[in-house]
């Protein structure tokens, strides 16, 4: 969303669409291209408003990376004086993780990840909002594999630099719970992955005070 909390605090259930990449080991090879798709996932959204125009933010999502951030709104009132007119905002979050999983061998793998947003939105009653939005983000994640045979490698690195995204969706609602619905677009590309442009389509309700 393109406008600050205001000096408060929101949780937001999220059930959003996401560009996947699974490990393929065809050929015995670390190397090979990601089986790329579309998967579901759940995400937890907190954002804490430190001031009028400032939000500290962080996203935990099920199957993907977390998140902490900051948005700041650099034109428009925040959501909680819901006022009619143009609004803009940025938002930039970094995460890093941790994750061992069991395959018949074990793979140990550490990600990185970096997203910058800038959204823009127009307010037309107190109740609805309509949003746009693009971002760019940077993912990474490298890993040891412990316990298998016929490998080329024990190491995994696969790295998406300047993943590019864009995004539209409305509002529903007022501070205090708000529906909110979006359609969503990103072009990705995967260490030894051919380029992919992929669509999600999601929802999320928020509750606030």
């Amino acid at each position: 969303m393109p406008e600050a909390i205001g000096v408060g605090a929101e949780i937001e259930y999220r059930d959003i669409g996401f560009s996947s990449g699974v490990l393929d080991f065809t050929g015995n090879s670390t190397q090979n291209p990601l089986l790329m798709g579309v998967a579901k996932d759940t995400e937890f959204y907190l954002g804490v408003g430190v001031a009028n125009n400032t939000d500290l933010f962080i996203r935990v999502a099920e199957e993907s990376s977390s998140l902490i951030g900051i948005k700041v709104q650099l034109i428009g009132e925040p959501v909680k004086a819901a006022a009619v007119g143009n609004s803009l905002a940025f938002t930039m979050g970094m995460g890093s993780e941790r994750d061992k999983f069991d395959q018949g061998f074990t793979i140990d793998l550490k990600s990185d990840v970096s997203d910058f947003s800038l959204i823009h939105g127009y307010r037309t009653s107190p109740y609805v909002l309509i949003y746009e939005g693009i971002s760019v983000s940077n993912y990474s994640f490298e890993g040891t594999i412990q316990g298998a045979t016929g490998l080329n490698s024990d190491i995994i690195e696969y790295t998406a630099k300047n993943i590019l995204g864009a995004h539209i969706g409305m509002v529903f609602g007022g501070s205090g719970f708000k529906l909110k619905v979006e359609l969503a677009a990103q072009k990705i590309a995967w260490t030894h992955t051919e380029e992919k442009m992929f669509q999600h389509f999601g929802m999320g309700l928020t509750a606030g005070w």
